[in-house]
């Protein structure tokens, strides 16, 4: 069949000489048009993916992991601030080591000295004293007129300086106690218990209790009493949106911003130690011999608060992982130890809050869902108006310079949201990734491309074949061994770092062998201390058994280790060791790049505090109730006696090891 070409006629081919384009195939559309359709599509497709991404990340961040890692980055925040200078006008007075070598009795028996303490501070010329410690019953049985002497100090000093006594809230019958009654007559006590976050932290004091204001945080009714002022709740806006109707109080005239909890947010000034101290002991002495020159030195117009360095009253704060004092009264593991704070200096850091208006605000949630839209629209812009690799980069810049803009934002007071903007950017590159794929065919590369910016390109092309990293974890019995050696960190501060290095290495190539040699996997090196796993990766029947051994033949080697020690002139290293068997969580735990085969859980948690109680019971070793009896058959023990474990309502009967038969 032949073809014909058909010429346009003459009108025909004027058409097309005049407008200068050829007219498209018969039913087609202009390829102007299919292109602005596309186009139009594409940018459906953005806004889509912007505006997906801005409400997942919103909705992800209250999930919580993710209000965990924004917990975190606040912590951070303080951390890359920095320590500032303390606050003028507030002093410590600290039970410290000296404090608790001057008065060896219980402190249940302290209430002459707590009542000497008052008077001191007051010959000194304080502004306000407050005494964060709890009383939780009477010693009259015991000490007779000891309650008298205190309640009458109290009522002496508090003629002519305010006075406020701390009680604990979990304990209200304490508060029928004739000095909490004298003291609640005069409105001057409040409740000491700190506000806990999610993870243990102290970020927040809670001021007023519930919703009435019959009772007020000890910082809260210092820093009342201080200014000679009271709390109240602000009368509600009528215009004002419901959820700003209760984010602030009334301090006399003084408004105090609330978070979204109804708390005070803490101005940290540093990690624990910031905060200018003076010892009981030396304070009480020199009101003894009346030094008033030296009472007034150090509490000449200053807010004092008294309060102990015990390990049940240190937290942990913003400055967490960046304590570097000394170790701390009382013990815990090295790293705490340095990074714990004390109550009493939480309270004065929320009293400092208060009376230098260094509040920390939180912004409107408005501005919340606006930061976290223009993160998302500029997250999408960098990912598609720019090349790879300079948009993801540009993306990353981004993040980091909005992360850094938070840290900024809190050194003037303000509270920006950390994690749903950086997550709304992220995510929204992402998601606009796939939009431009999805319009332009891409998304096999687009997938390789976005691995390949966080992992390496073995472990991206496993990610692709399998479509996960697999972490893995079983619950299973383990028998946790944790050791420690006895003040150890001062021995560390008056010797060579080059002898200290070497002579751990030798004790741990010691205490390694025999766990190697009992069957056990040592788990991690922690300080001077070491945790060693028995049934995990490989169980065996006896591992407890295996453990026991194991601790027996460590504290023997520690023994003969320290007799080499002796005939170089060599101090002893004095070891503790702690037994716990119970079920934990064992596996690879961690992040691609970098895994650990470990376990977790309460076990591992318990095994660190039975170490710990070796103090308590001056033992070598010491084994729980549930190790002994996966043993009783075939080791020795006597009962050492029982303690109390955080996380456990009942006390633990422990052991320690007499023979193994």
């Amino acid at each position: 069949m032949s073809s014909q070409q058909v010429e346009p006629s003459g009108g025909e081919r004027l058409a097309v000489a005049e407008s200068g384009s050829v007219p498209p195939p018969s039913g087609g559309a202009p390829a102007s048009g299919r292109h602005r359709r596309r186009k139009r599509l594409r940018g459906a497709l953005m806004a889509a993916a912007v505006l997906a991404s801005a409400v997942l990340a919103w909705f992800l961040a209250l999930a919580s992991p993710l209000q965990l890692l924004e917990l975190k980055t606040y912590d951070l925040r303080f951390v890359l601030r920095g320590s500032q200078p303390p606050p003028s006008g507030i002093v410590l007075v600290l039970i410290d080591a000296k404090t608790e070598a001057a008065y060896p009795e219980p402190h249940i028996f302290w209430h002459p000295h707590y009542a000497d303490m008052l008077r001191a501070a007051a010959l000194g010329g304080a502004r306000a004293i407050g005494l964060d410690v709890s009383f939780a019953l009477s010693v009259e049985p015991w000490a007779p007129d000891f309650d008298r002497q205190l309640a009458a100090a109290f009522a002496e000093v508090s003629a002519t300086t305010p006075v406020v006594l701390a009680f604990d809230s979990t304990q209200p019958e304490a508060q029928n106690l004739p000095l909490y009654m004298l003291a609640s007559a005069m409105g001057a006590m409040g409740f000491a218990n700190v506000t806990l976050d999610a993870d243990g932290f102290v970020r927040r004091q809670e001021l007023l209790s519930g919703d009435d204001t019959a009772w007020e945080s000890f910082s809260a009714r210092l820093a009342a009493m201080t200014l000679n002022a009271s709390w109240s709740r602000p009368q509600p806006e009528a215009a004002a949106p419901a959820s700003r109707r209760n984010d602030s109080l009334l301090l006399g005239d003084r408004r105090v911003p609330l978070d979204s909890s109804g708390f005070l947010r803490i101005h940290f000034w540093g990690p624990a130690g910031t905060l200018p101290s003076v010892s009981m002991a030396d304070a009480i002495a020199a009101y003894q011999r009346n030094d008033t020159a030296a009472l007034e030195r150090w509490f000449r117009d200053q807010v004092v608060l008294v309060g102990t360095l015990e390990p049940t009253d240190q937290h942990s704060t913003p400055f967490y992982l960046a304590g570097r004092g000394a170790p701390a009264e009382g013990g815990g593991t090295p790293g705490e130890r340095q990074a714990l704070t004390p109550g009493v200096e939480i309270q004065a850091s929320t009293l400092a809050t208060l009376l230098e208006e260094r509040f920390l605000r939180d912004i409107a949630p408005f501005w919340e869902i606006a930061l976290v839209l223009a993160l998302a629209v500029l997250g999408s812009w960098c990912v598609v108006r720019l090349r790879f690799p300079l948009g993801p980069l540009l993306l990353g810049g981004m993040v980091l310079a909005y992360l850094s803009a938070t840290v900024i934002a809190l050194g003037q007071g303000i509270v920006l949201p950390a994690v749903a903007p950086a997550l709304a950017a992220i995510l929204s590159g992402f998601a606009s990734y796939g939009a431009q794929a999805l319009t332009e065919g891409r998304q096999k590369r687009l997938l390789q491309e976005l691995f390949g910016r966080y992992v390496s390109p073995d472990v991206a092309k496993e990610l692709l074949e399998y479509g996960e990293v697999p972490l893995g974890g079983t619950r299973q019995p383990v028998t946790v061994i944790f050791t420690d050696l006895r003040n150890y960190t001062s021995y560390c501060q008056a010797h060579d770092a080059q002898q200290v290095v070497e002579e751990l290495n030798e004790y741990f190539k010691e205490m390694a062998a025999e766990i190697k040699a009992h069957g056990g996997m040592i788990n991690k090196f922690i300080g001077d201390g070491i945790m060693a796993l028995f049934g995990a990766p490989v169980p065996h029947p006896d591992d407890a058994f295996r453990a026991v051994c194991c601790g027996v033949r460590m504290v023997e080697r520690n023994e003969e280790f320290n007799r080499r020690r002796a005939a170089r002139g060599l101090e002893p290293l004095v070891i503790g060791v702690g037994i716990h068997t119970g079920p934990a969580v064992v596996g690879n735990i961690g992040a691609p790049e970098k895994m650990e085969y470990t376990a977790i859980g309460s076990a591992v948690n318990v095994a660190s505090r039975i170490e710990g109680e070796n103090k308590t019971f001056h033992t070598r070793l010491l084994i729980s109730e549930d190790t002994y009896r996966e043993v009783a058959g075939r080791v020795v023990a006597e009962e050492a006696g029982s303690a109390r474990m955080k996380g456990i309502d009942k006390p633990m009967v422990l052991y320690k090891v007499v023979a193994i038969r």
